[in-house]
């Protein structure tokens, strides 16, 4: 009797292993914002309530969805403010000026539903990165839609 109880407890902890293997599979299948490619679609929930009164809401992760599921963001613009890594990290109201007049050019990609938000790099990524940016679509009242926004698909 006591080998049962012995085969129960080794059970239990070869299932208690595997599901934490498993959280850390699925947790890891986030992608780091610096890592966004155009055409990428996920739903940017982690904005606090009310963001559009905040200066800057970090986020550094996203879960990646088709975008022919339902989401609410795509990535419609992709540059580097810093390509060749020589430039010193501006202030935000520079950074931000520069990200804001390239996403107001690209504008014209996504049509007058949807507003674009940029997205900065850190300084500590400045270099790592090339100061690359993103701007993304995201659509005014907050509905979810399915498809792409980009006219040739997710890969520019």
């Amino acid at each position: 009797m006591r080998w049962m109880w012995g085969v129960v407890g080794l059970v239990v902890v070869v299932v208690a292993v595997a599901v934490v293997a498993l959280s850390l599979a699925l947790g890891q299948s986030s992608t780091a914002v610096s890592e966004l490619e155009l055409g990428d679609c996920f739903d940017l929930t982690t904005l606090s309530p009310g963001v559009a009164d905040q200066a800057v809401e970090t986020v550094e992760r996203v879960d990646l969805i088709d975008c022919e599921e339902a989401h609410l963001t795509q990535v419609v613009l992709v540059g580097e403010l810093n390509p060749d890594g020589d430039l010193d990290y501006p202030s935000d109201t520079v950074l931000f000026e520069q990200i804001d007049r390239r996403c107001v050019e690209a504008s014209s990609l996504v049509g007058d539903q949807f507003g674009l938000l940029p997205v900065a790099p850190t300084e500590i990524s400045w270099n790592r990165v090339g100061g690359r940016f993103h701007c993304l679509a995201v659509p005014f009242g907050g509905r979810a839609w399915t498809g792409t926004l980009l006219r040739s698909g997710p890969s520019g």
